[in-house]
């Protein structure tokens, strides 16, 4: 019973820090757009596209990087690379992603959930970010966990979630947070708990 109440502990803290900080990210995202001069009803350029969503995402790993962060090192000790991990990320897979679009001549805007219909080129975009974070902070967790292979699992399926779950409604992020903070958050609780029980048995 103790578990379940764990988990949920742990999934309504995952879920309001994705809420919380991709609202924010998508305020800095408009900010950006503004800076180059476009209004919302505009396309902007290639560039102006990059470098919104690169700066949105900066945002969005930096929130839930360091809250994600705070709650870990409740239980252990964890550097700030962790929140850096999450940011290297979305940089490195927004940066892919404008490239290829670039060549493509298909501006990021148009693929963003509240632009289109078709979802999944996005979600592969919060995957992509997702699995370069979950490698790297993988090793984070290497000293300490056997467990903790399920963590890049988690985090590319959690984020690709997020955005997936958007194909009911642009507004369904509330949903998408819910499950990126069930998968991350239930997993990250089992990966803590394993060492306490190799512990015992030791």
């Amino acid at each position: 019973m103790n578990d379940y109440k764990e988990y949920g502990k742990w999934t309504l803290h995952h879920t309001w820090v994705i809420l919380v900080s991709y609202s924010i990210s998508m305020v800095v995202l408009l900010i950006i757009h503004g800076f180059f001069g476009f209004s919302m009803a505009e396309d902007g350029t290639y560039l102006s596209n990059a470098v919104m969503h690169i700066g949105s995402g900066f945002v969005l790993a930096l929130g839930t990087g360091t809250l994600q962060r705070e709650l870990l090192r409740k239980h252990i000790q964890m550097s700030f690379f962790w929140v850096v991990s999450l940011i290297i990320g979305f940089v490195v897979a927004e940066l892919v992603a404008g490239i290829v679009l670039w060549k493509l001549e298909i501006f990021r805007g148009l693929i963003n959930i509240f632009n289109t219909d078709v979802h999944y080129p996005e979600s592969l975009i919060f995957a992509l970010a997702g699995l370069i974070a979950g490698i790297i902070q993988f090793r984070l967790l290497k000293p300490y966990y056997k467990k903790r292979i399920f963590w890049i699992l988690s985090s590319t399926i959690g984020w690709s979630l997020l955005i997936l779950t958007t194909y009911l409604s642009p507004f369904a992020i509330p949903l998408g947070a819910f499950l990126y903070g069930a998968i991350t958050g239930i997993v990250l609780y089992r990966i803590l708990k394993s060492k306490t029980i190799n512990e015992n048995v030791t």
